[in-house]
């Protein structure tokens, strides 16, 4: 995979647990693999979200609905996994379920725990190894008086199974499912650092100041000059007469009156917006205005820019 700007995929994390698997590394194979249904979770169940007991919505910082990422995970397991867990294709019920295998991710990847644990606060004790000579896992109970289950796994054959069952899930749905919002963007940053940056002068409004100076970190590395801007009032007095070769806007500028940006009909927009682009009524000439939700991902910002100065040495 090529280190520049690349990003690491969902399909790359399933190879990384195939490879930690071959090279016999235990513990980042088993971490890994119990990471993937909270990525196919959250694409298979958008829907089940943390709720008051009203049932209004909890809502995160953007006020957008907050994961219930554990049911999802649950779901997801349960719906698309489990039958990858059973020991043959007549058994009826897998051998590890969604519940069990989200309280293993839980303890193992929050508690380092799971190796024959013996607290007397569970009814459900794992114990992790390799070579066990099972298939993926073996339930034994220990005696109805004291209604204890011990799930004996063996690392490999789980790691193994949870990536066919999460290819098996890409193939059917990568066509209709968006996997790239779950890929993480992976700067070269020492190619970065010898990149030539451009003289253009990116404006940048935003009235929350934190997330306004993350915006110009994520672009920095692009231009010398990136102006950030709270106020119109500020924007109008700094800039004077002069004009930004681009203008990066938050949607709830957007309300704010006598905006700079609406009055440069010339210039390039690129609008950081929750509304979807149908809803959005701004004056701008085709090829003007570029249109990205909220959150953006610092690799999608990064590339609309460059479309623009990319543009802008093609007129010079």
């Amino acid at each position: 995979m090529s280190q520049d700007n690349a990003s690491f995929t969902f399909l790359h994390r399933i190879e990384e647990v195939e490879l930690n698997i071959e090279d016999g590394r235990w513990q980042s194979a088993l971490a890994l693999a119990l990471t993937l249904p909270d990525i196919c979770g959250g694409i298979a169940f958008p829907e089940i979200v943390k709720r008051y007991r009203d049932g209004r919505a909890v809502l995160d910082r953007n006020q957008r609905p907050t994961r219930d990422v554990g049911n999802q995970y649950i779901r997801w397991f349960n719906t698309y996994a489990a039958p990858f867990f059973k020991v043959s294709a007549q058994d009826i019920s897998p051998y590890i379920c969604g519940e069990r295998c989200w309280q293993l991710r839980y303890e193992y990847l929050h508690q380092n725990k799971g190796f024959a644990n013996t607290e007397d606060n569970t009814s459900i004790r794992f114990h992790l190894g390799v070579n066990c000579g099972t298939s993926v896992c073996q339930l034994d109970r220990i005696s109805s008086a004291n209604s204890l289950t011990d799930i004996r796994i063996d690392i490999e054959q789980f790691c193994r199974r949870m990536c066919r069952a999460v290819r098996a899930y890409y193939e059917a749905v990568h066509t209709e499912k968006d996997f790239n919002l779950y890929n993480t963007p992976v700067l070269d940053f020492i190619k970065a650092s010898q990149d030539e940056k451009s003289n253009a002068t990116i404006a940048i409004m935003c009235s929350d100041s934190t997330y306004g100076n993350g915006l110009r970190l994520v672009l920095q590395n692009l231009s010398k000059h990136i102006l950030v801007f709270e106020t119109p009032e500020a924007a109008r007095k700094e800039l004077g007469k002069k004009k930004p070769m681009l203008w990066i806007v938050t949607e709830p500028m957007t309300k704010k009156p006598d905006q700079p940006w609406r009055a440069d009909k010339r210039t390039p927009v690129i609008l950081l917006s929750n509304q979807p682009e149908s809803e959005i009524a701004i004056e701008k000439n085709a090829g003007k205005l570029t249109v990205l939700p909220l959150p953006v991902l610092p690799e999608t910002l990064r590339n609309a820019l460059k479309a623009y100065l990319l543009t802008k040495e093609d007129k010079n």
